[in-house]
């Protein structure tokens, strides 16, 4: 049930807010006022989206 819930927080985050994923994860990686670019957040965008359906499956599949 964990893996399900941070599957849906990461999910709803990169969809509501892809910069922030992108901050998320790569905040270590750039030193200053680094920005991600229009395709990086169309791309964690849609990783959001991904990980919003798989978190779907496994709770349809575990309580469905």
């Amino acid at each position: 049930m964990p893996i399900i819930i941070v599957l849906s927080l990461l999910g709803l985050i990169g969809i509501i807010s892809p910069k922030a994923s992108w901050y998320i994860s790569n905040w270590w990686k750039f030193d200053g006022d680094a920005e991600p670019s229009r395709v990086s957040l169309l791309l964690y965008r849609m990783g959001g989206i991904v990980f919003l359906i798989i978190s779907f499956i496994m709770y349809r599949s575990m309580y469905g």
